[in-house]
């Protein structure tokens, strides 16, 4: 472990991210490691005590997990994006062997699923809720005609007395500047 990232001088160890420390571990290891060994690792370079690497943890994990260099492959192991082409990861099976499996990102579309809400909900249910959500009859519309009649019929009173006033105050104004 001594031996890991000779080519970089102690002071700018110790000026770099952690996360990317981890990211040259795992560069030059060139294979995907528990994510505590490589904070144990991170921690041997700096020459951190164990008190200083816990207080630290999270926040590199937290680095690891949203830089997009870094994979988990699962029980938090972690290797290198680029080490795994058109999103495949290694996984370690019970027997030891090791094999490339390409992630499950997408989410599985059930057609059955579908064709089971279909069946419960087909156009008839539709129909009959809106049927029984609707209030109004035709009777309704009928007042609703009337009841805009009469508002338009208001509104031609009220036009015809605003006339009327603009009149009289024309003539008062008229009055008015025939006595200058």
């Amino acid at each position: 472990m001594s031996q890991l990232l000779q080519h970089i001088p102690p002071e700018k160890l110790n000026e770099m991210a952690m996360v990317d420390i981890a990211f040259e571990i795992l560069k030059e290891t060139n294979q995907p490691q528990n994510f505590r060994d490589l904070m144990n690792q991170i921690a041997a370079l700096r020459n951190m005590s164990e008190e200083e690497m816990m207080k630290m943890i999270a926040q590199v994990y937290t680095e690891v997990n949203i830089d997009g260099r870094f994979v988990c492959l699962g029980d938090n192991i972690w290797g290198l994006k680029r080490w795994y082409p058109m999103e495949t990861v290694e996984e370690t099976h019970e027997s030891g062997k090791k094999k490339k499996v390409p992630l499950d990102d997408d989410f599985d579309y059930d057609e059955e699923v579908e064709d089971d809400l279909v069946e419960e909900f087909d156009d008839e249910d539709e129909i009959e809720l809106l049927d029984d959500d609707d209030e109004f009859d035709d009777d309704d519309l009928d007042d609703e005609a009337l009841d805009d009649e009469e508002i338009l019929e208001e509104e031609d009173d009220i036009f015809d007395e605003d006339e009327e006033i603009n009149d009289e105050a024309i003539e008062e104004i008229d009055e008015e500047n025939d006595d200058f």
